[in-house]
């Protein structure tokens, strides 16, 4: 087996909140070590099928070896594309509107965060890299050695809202110009010696710069955003949608995203403003209903487990009949 060993957050929740039966189709959108994808091919038997992606061509190879008996019994097959190929790949199979159920578990995986040479951590040393799918060109150090000032102040404070943004942009653009940032723990050195917090936190100064840069390098929030937007052609009247996210700018996506798939664009409009009664009935284009108003999140029993699953929450909507 690969280096690839992740634990599954969630595992148990997240396949039965799918409510998954014998010949069920479904896409598990982040599939990674195939955790969650193993417990899905048990439950929809010999006359299912799991549509497995990742953009991680490490997470591809490994898919592939752990599930080559069930690759050639025609059960799964393995993708290797972002959130944004979604559509394209099921469109071309014919199968647009026939998914039981999707599931995306959002963000870096614990592999990826453990192998130095990925560039993820800011705790191992290697090259500033980030990427999630190797063969893309823009790596986290292509960003902080040649992004604008202006750029880095935008990434830092959307993606990573770090107070301290424009000291840590200051320290880069200084250290750039004598010498290029091009390994991890140099940046995290760099931030730790820039930064300074009235209190003393437990989370590494790097943290959320690292973040930041992980989520622009990988454009992660606008794959997410082309996802929810791409659901209602995907998905069955009936079928369900599983999302685990992370932090919070995932989960605050991932909540409004519902939301309006749950109450249309009425969803997006001011309580206070004046709207007819015919202009409502249209901005109510009801497509999903939420199934519980808060998310799911790990149990004591899990974070003991794995603490890495403390800020994991799941949300999870369905597809409504149709005229419902």
């Amino acid at each position: 087996m690969s280096k690839f060993e992740h634990i599954s957050v969630l595992r148990n929740e997240l396949v039965a909140a799918m409510i998954l039966t014998e010949g069920s189709l479904v896409v598990d959108c982040t599939a990674g070590g195939g955790g969650h994808t193993a417990e899905i091919l048990k439950l929809i038997g010999k006359s299912g099928k799991v549509l497995a992606f990742d953009r991680d061509i490490t997470a591809i190879k490994v898919l592939n070896e752990r599930f080559h008996t069930e690759l050639a019994e025609g059960r799964i097959e393995i993708i290797h594309g972002k959130f944004s190929s979604l559509r394209d790949n099921l469109e071309s199979r014919q199968l647009l509107g026939k998914i039981n159920a999707v599931c995306a578990d959002i963000g870096v995986s614990s592999p990826q965060l453990d192998e130095g040479e990925r560039g993820f951590s800011f705790s191992k040393d290697g090259p500033l890299d980030m990427r999630m799918d190797q063969s893309q060109k823009i790596s986290a150090a292509d960003l902080v050695n040649f992004g604008t000032e202006a750029e880095l102040l935008r990434i830092f404070r959307e993606y990573g809202e770090d107070p301290q943004a424009k000291p840590i942009v200051r320290a880069i653009l200084k250290q750039r110009s004598i010498k290029p940032v091009t390994r991890t723990l140099e940046l995290a050195d760099l931030v730790a010696a820039t930064v300074r917090y009235k209190e003393r936190s437990r989370k590494h100064p790097a943290t959320k710069v690292f973040q930041a840069l992980r989520i622009a390098v990988n454009a992660e929030l606008d794959e997410l955003s082309l996802l929810l937007q791409t659901l209602p052609e995907v998905v069955r009247p009936g079928g369900r949608v599983a999302i685990i996210s992370f932090h919070s700018l995932e989960d605050r996506l991932v909540k409004l995203g519902f939301r309006e798939l749950s109450e249309g664009k009425r969803a997006l409009i001011d309580r206070h403003l004046p709207v007819t009664a015919r202009q409502l009935a249209r901005l109510e284009e009801r497509q999903f209903c939420i199934i519980k108003p808060f998310p799911l999140v790990p149990s004591e029993e899990e974070l003991s487990l794995n603490p890495r699953s403390r800020s994991a929450k799941l949300r999870v909507i369905e597809r409504l009949d149709e005229g419902v």
